[in-house]
């Protein structure tokens, strides 16, 4: 169901203007913003409109939530659901899962003033701002595609695998995570008959200070781009492998639900669609942000190392938080 409130600025990838979807119900284009799993807490939110150019949001027009000083999972508890996770992959329930976490930092800092600063700091990331009575404000410079449609060409990513240092090698647990999510898009692309599938190399992606591994994956298909948000979403590299059973044990072990944060979103225009995975995020309250963020957990996997890899995509995210 289309939204008749709400607000939402963007910058693309590569592009430096902003855009906005100003709401028109006859409006050709559909801006969706979705949870990590739906649900009544947590709703799809989608917007239809009118694309338009726009100026940076100004400074004191939107309003977080009024606090929100609760605190995420301390070190040993994040460590100690990796090292449940190591348990269960070396039982056979999974190969692969997902653990994230959230640190509240208090802010002075605006949410318009950090969008205009992401959109500068992140040149090849999708940016937004967004705000809506049913999720509250939240803002985000996600680096990873989820979906790229023009007609019945289709392009997506598998995107996993982080270290902080571009001199540094790969080793064989990163290279195997990254694998697993090649592996399953792989797949379920085959199970749907689609068209010319071309699986490219893996590459070294750079966001910020990290360093991630990126396969693009190209195919035809004359499904929509609804239809397979349906089949790809949540993919390994926010999820795990086999998604079913890693999901379960998300939904046990996370000390709190993920709300939008490693959901997706993103435009439709006509025969054109462009979906982000919403990575690299922040909930805005009136005294500060609530930042996420997640790990792959394989075979190999070391808790003190995962903690440290949440711990330097945090402080990437909250790079322009003033006290």
């Amino acid at each position: 169901m289309s939204e008749t409130s709400g607000q939402v600025w963007w910058r693309e990838p590569g592009q430096q203007c902003v855009q906005r979807l100003r709401l028109n119900p006859k409006g050709t284009a559909r801006f969706r913003y979705a949870p990590f799993q739906d649900s009544d807490e947590f709703p799809i939110i989608e917007w239809v409109g009118e694309v338009e150019e726009s100026e940076m949001p100004v400074t004191g027009s939107l309003k977080g939530l009024d606090s929100g000083m609760q605190r995420g999972p301390s070190q040993s508890a994040h460590e100690a659901g990796v090292d449940a996770a190591l348990k269960a992959i070396e039982s056979g329930a999974f190969e692969k899962v997902v653990l994230s976490r959230s640190e509240f930092w208090q802010s002075e800092s605006s949410p318009e003033e950090l969008f205009k600063m992401k959109c500068e700091a992140y040149p090849d990331a999708f940016v937004y701002l967004l705000s809506h009575p049913s999720c509250g404000v939240w803002l985000g410079a996600t680096p990873e595609l989820l979906l790229h449609a023009a007609g019945d060409r289709y392009t997506t990513v598998s995107l996993a695998g982080t270290k902080q240092s571009q001199g540094e090698g790969w080793t064989a647990k990163e290279l195997h995570e990254q694998q697993l999510v090649t592996d399953f898009i792989e797949q379920e692309l085959r199970a749907e008959d689609v068209r010319d599938l071309k699986v490219g190399p893996v590459r070294d992606y750079t966001y910020g200070k990290l360093c991630h591994l990126q396969t693009q994956i190209s195919f035809s298909s004359a499904k929509s781009p609804d239809e397979w948000l349906r089949v790809l979403h949540p993919t390994p590299a926010v999820g795990g492998y086999p998604r079913a059973e890693a999901l379960a044990f998300i939904q046990a072990r996370e000390a709190s639900p993920r709300g939008y944060y490693a959901g997706y979103l993103g435009i439709t225009e006509s025969a054109a669609a462009r979906f982000f995975v919403n990575l690299r995020c922040m909930q805005c309250y009136s005294n500060g942000y609530r930042l996420f963020a997640g790990g792959g957990i394989v075979a190999g996997s070391n808790p003190l190392q995962e903690w440290e890899e949440t711990q330097a995509k945090i402080e990437s995210i909250r790079a322009e938080l003033t006290a």
